[in-house]
């Protein structure tokens, strides 16, 4: 579940795109009112209470999924959402990031060849190109659980009981309860921390300011200091670690690192915040170094115009009622399930990223698709989330689907069983523009038999290109079948095959 979104607005007298609310006209859904405490109850018990075969509480992509599947097998389906449907992925997610991406390449690509409005009037027509899509999607997604037969409640949903949900001055009944209500972005717990917007807030900013210092080095703080840079924000990089991407391979991490220094943001590594502080409409973002012992104790800053907190996400599981019905947490404060994303209650499932685990979209809908399958019809086929690809849609891009090298030595157990191939070299696409900025294509191969473990790419196309080395890596490609395949040429994929 997310928080409401803040209309967009244009400067009066402009002749702009229609406001995103202006699009179209949800499908009617029903507002259930705030709960008035004792109204129709006898015994504990709501005398109009309502029964369905599954609740569902959350509507983003693994309740959408789930409330879909699960009508389509003949279950009475309600699902409960208090904002916008579409979830994180649609609204401040996937989609409005792509693109903001999209529009802060076009930005740059014209302020490097034309004469043209600037980078600040790029954010605003983008803004509302973004809003414009999203509400098209909320639509859409609405239609189609309605389509489905699926019924949507607004408001706040509970738990009263292990088969028991509220939702305002209603009570649903329900045999199985689904707890898919995403996650939110994680705060920044030093003094002065809520200066820092999160990179919810983002999507919701009408102009840009002229510097921001980001904090965080994972994919969504990489993802939100490249599109800024690129709108002509100056851009300080803070993070904590001693590199980017954490969870990526080392070497496309490195180039990472490169690419975006080349481009103009200023990386901070091993930089612990401990202090924001405001003073003549500057935020001042006070770190300390925390890889040489010479300047241990020591405090550095960066100032600029604002500030962004990008430090990860949290389940956003807080508040449902499921502490008093015994439910139980993991290690990263999600639900705890089994393999069949049950809870320690058997009545209650949860997905996606209500629960520890992959937070990406295409996982949880694969999650709800198959729960629902499982309960109300066919026993489905688990999706392989073994061979997940994933993208960080930076620029330049990075896409990866596999082991990293450091994965698949530690799953080997000597470094001598690994090999690998990586290649730099610059593409067509930047030789015409004149700029030597180098894409990176790594592979990881068993040293043996040549088996393809993890493929690695930094290049705008990396995120289309990985998708379908998905399916390969599945199959149990081999280097050998790479060399032996005829490419297309002239493409970067022909790297690959070479």
């Amino acid at each position: 579940m997310t928080k409401r979104q803040t209309p967009i607005s244009t400067a009066p007298g402009a002749s702009a795109p229609r406001r995103a609310r202006e699009v179209s006209a949800a499908p009617p859904v029903q507002q259930v009112p705030r709960a008035r405490s004792g109204r129709g109850r006898r015994n504990g018990r709501n005398d109009r209470a309502r029964e369905a075969d599954l609740v569902v509480i959350g509507g983003g992509s693994a309740g959408v999924a789930c409330a879909r599947r699960a009508a389509a097998h003949g279950a009475r389906v309600i699902l409960v959402e208090r904002d916008a449907i579409g979830g994180t992925c649609v609204n401040r997610g996937c989609v409005p990031k792509k693109m903001l991406s999209y529009g802060a390449s076009w930005s740059a690509i014209l302020s490097g060849c034309l004469s043209h409005t600037g980078g600040h009037e790029d954010w605003r027509d983008a803004i509302v190109r973004v809003n414009a899509e999203v509400a098209r999607l909320n639509v859409g997604y609405t239609q189609r659980l309605t389509d489905s037969g699926v019924e949507v409640l607004r408001g706040e949903a509970r738990l009263t009981g292990a088969e028991e949900v509220c939702v305002g001055d209603q009570v649903i009944h329900a045999r199985r309860i689904l707890i898919a209500t995403g996650a939110r972005p994680r705060t920044l717990d030093v003094p002065g921390g809520d200066l820092a917007a999160s990179s919810d807030d983002v999507f919701t900013w009408q102009s840009l300011p002229a510097s921001v210092a980001v904090i965080g080095g994972g994919y969504i703080g990489v993802e939100q200091a490249s599109i800024l840079s690129r709108y002509g924000v100056k851009v300080d990089l803070i993070v904590a670690g001693e590199r980017l991407l954490p969870h990526f391979d080392h070497d496309i991490a490195a180039a990472l690192a490169d690419a975006l220094t080349a481009r103009g943001v200023r990386l901070h590594l091993n930089a612990r915040v401990h202090l924001l502080s405001q003073a003549n409409g500057a935020v001042e973002v006070c770190y300390q170094p925390t890889n040489d012992p010479s300047r241990a104790g020591q405090t550095e800053s960066v100032r600029a115009q604002a500030a962004l907190a990008a430090i990860g996400r949290v389940s956003n599981v807080q508040g449902l009622g499921l502490e008093a019905l015994g439910v139980a947490f993991g290690e990263r404060c999600g639900i705890r399930v089994d393999r069949q994303f049950r809870s320690s209650v058997r009545s209650v499932y949860a997905l996606g990223d209500a629960i520890d685990g992959l937070h990406l979209t295409p996982v949880a809908t694969a999650q709800g698709r198959w729960l629902a399958d499982r309960l109300f019809g066919r026993r489905g086929d688990r999706a392989d989330f073994d061979f997940v690809p994933t993208a960080v849609f930076c620029e330049p891009a990075i896409g990866a689907v596999g082991l990293t090298e450091a994965q698949a030595i530690e799953a080997a157990g000597k470094p001598e069983r690994i090999r690998t191939v990586v290649k730099r070299f610059v593409s067509l696409e930047h030789r015409f523009a004149g700029t030597p900025h180098q894409s990176v294509f790594k592979l990881v191969l068993n040293a043996r038999s040549g088996r393809v473990l993890g493929v690695h790419l930094m290049d705008n196309a990396a995120p289309e290109i990985v998708q379908a080395l998905a399916v390969a890596l599945r199959l149990g490609v081999r280097e050998a079948h790479l060399q032996t395949t005829v490419q297309v040429h002239p493409t970067v994929a022909e790297e690959l095959f070479g």
